[in-house]
């Protein structure tokens, strides 16, 4: 989640004064929540397939973590939440909204109630086409999808790195290299949101096909 405390940063939120709910947790929904947590983030809302789970105080993430683990990899019966209704979790009161589980959670029936200042992709395309102006006009910040959950495909670029070059790197090299291509890619793309006035999802289109056609142009291609 180095996208998302970058974000906040941006939008001068303090991780520890802030709040989040995560839809999903799986691979991506579970670290994301553990992740916002370690940095101080109160998440007050999680949801899985078998429903939604609030707690007001926050939900203690490795209790969760554990309980899906030890529960066939679901989170029902976890009784250190109450349920509630999964659509009313992504219109909840929160700061930050974490979509990480399926495509178009977020649409015009449900972007207008959208409380959280800040939206961070987690799944691909969790905001749908007619969803983005009403987000855009409501002055959300969205860390896109092909920003915010890219940090899995650098990783596995060093690991093909690695496997190049027949040498092992240190989980901490790999987690400071990661952090800070991704802060560097998040910059780059806040940069250029600022610069031509457009949400983050079209800026981080201009940075990706620029960058294709500079490599291109420096390869010999015209």
């Amino acid at each position: 989640m180095v996208s998302a405390i970058a974000a906040m940063k941006k939008l001068g939120m303090d991780p520890t004064k802030s709040s989040a709910a995560v839809q999903g947790f799986g691979n991506v929904g579970s670290w994301a929540a553990k992740l916002l947590c370690e940095k101080g983030v109160k998440i007050k809302g999680v949801s899985d397939i078998s429903g939604a789970y609030w707690n007001e105080e926050g939900i203690n993430i490795d209790e969760a973590i554990a309980y899906k683990n030890a529960h066939n990899g679901r989170l029902e019966g976890y009784t250190g939440a109450t349920s509630m209704d999964p659509d009313e979790l992504l219109t909840s009161a929160v700061d930050v909204l974490v979509p990480a589980a399926v495509e178009d959670v977020i649409t015009e029936h449900n972007a207008e109630r959208i409380q959280a200042k800040l939206i961070v992709e987690g799944a691909n395309g969790p905001t749908s086409a007619s969803a983005d102006d009403i987000i855009n006009r409501k002055g959300i910040m969205v860390v896109p999808d092909i920003l915010a959950n890219s940090g899995g495909v650098t990783v596995s670029y060093f690991e093909w790195v690695q496997n190049r070059l027949g040498y092992k790197w240190s989980e901490g090299m790999v987690i400071e290299r990661a952090a800070r291509i991704m802060n560097d890619a998040f910059e780059k793309v806040y940069a250029t949101s600022q610069k031509y006035k457009v949400p983050m999802r079209i800026a981080a289109y201009i940075v990706a096909i620029d960058k294709v056609a500079q490599t291109y142009k420096f390869r010999g291609g015209y």
